[in-house]
């Protein structure tokens, strides 16, 4: 038989660095995601991180709409439209076994792009460890040394002191600032988000040794090879 690992080759990848260690998303983390999103995501003083509001909206487990209703359905969806013109790999991150935050890898055409996109977020009381810098320099470093990305995007909005941090300790360089549009409770709001970009030449990698497992198998999936 068959495991599920060789069924859907992302769940076999593992990133690992010192105490943080990530891997792609699965039903059995869901419930310790759910506890980490109720204790909180947002600093209190700094603006909204996200497009969307996920992270407030009502807590109604067990119902359509609220949250975790339709952020199980997103997590879902990136699984079920999985394949090489479009993927996204939404990975857990764990410090000492806990999970503290979530790093995800979103990427188009990425055999002729060679870009990827980055967006990360952590539990409010598992920030300013460290965590978010480091779990971004294994992600970029992944996709740098082991799928052969040329270049990876991201972007934060005005003002998030933090964001703008752990881009910058990572290598990514300002890359213009774009008007966007956050969906929140009182409707739409437009922000600029200020866009950034990290290449090979400016990555900043983790000081700790790196251990990556899976890879091979991932790149077949994604029809990356070589």
């Amino acid at each position: 038989m068959l495991t599920i690992e060789e069924i859907f080759p992302p769940y076999a990848l593992c990133i690992t660095s010192g105490p943080v260690q990530m891997r792609v998303l699965r039903d059995d983390d869901i419930p310790e995601l759910v506890d980490l999103v109720r204790d909180g995501v947002q600093p209190p003083g700094l603006p909204m991180p996200f497009l969307s509001d996920w992270h407030a909206q009502p807590f109604r487990p067990g119902s359509p709409g609220g949250f975790p209703s339709e952020s199980l359905a997103w997590w879902w969806t990136q699984r079920a439209t999985f394949a090489p013109d479009e993927w996204r790999l939404a990975l857990t991150v764990r410090r000492d076994g806990v999970l503290v935050g979530m790093q995800d890898l979103h990427a188009r055409h990425f055999p002729q792009a060679r870009h990827v996109e980055t967006g990360s977020w952590l539990g409010l009381r598992h920030q300013g460890q460290g965590t978010g810098t480091l779990m971004r320099r294994l992600v970029v470093g992944f996709a740098f040394d082991e799928l052969g990305a040329g270049s990876c995007g991201s972007g934060y909005i005005a003002g998030n002191l933090a964001s703008a941090a752990v881009s910058r300790k990572t290598g990514y360089l300002p890359n213009g600032v774009h008007r966007v549009v956050q969906h929140t409770t009182d409707g739409p709001v437009g922000v600029d988000e200020q866009r950034v970009l990290v290449t090979p030449a400016t990555y900043v990698r983790p000081d700790a040794a790196v251990s990556v497992e899976g890879a091979d198998a991932l790149r077949r999936f994604l029809a990356i090879e070589g």
